[in-house]
């Protein structure tokens, strides 16, 4: 079991999303459907995530990581 937390960590393989004050740090995602400064859409593996704010600028954008800057004010998340 600490392998497997270990493995991920070091090598993350599955979608994960880290929200905190005025950052969004997103991990594995799919596809950027829609990038504007009030709303991003994400596309993840069996989800799509729409995030609603203010001010919102792409700061990093590398492999399959993003860290998105601004104030979060809402964030649906849609499984297909």
């Amino acid at each position: 079991m600490a392998y497997n937390y270990l493995r991920n960590f070091l090598d993350p393989r599955e979608f994960h999303i880290n929200i905190y004050d005025k950052k969004i740090y997103i991990t594995n995602y799919e596809k950027i459907l829609t990038l504007g400064s009030n709303k991003i859409i994400i596309k993840a593996p069996s989800k799509k995530l729409t995030l609603e704010g203010r001010e919102f600028s792409l700061n990093k954008l590398a492999d399959k990581e993003l860290l998105i800057l601004g104030r979060l004010d809402n964030l649906e998340i849609k499984y297909e």
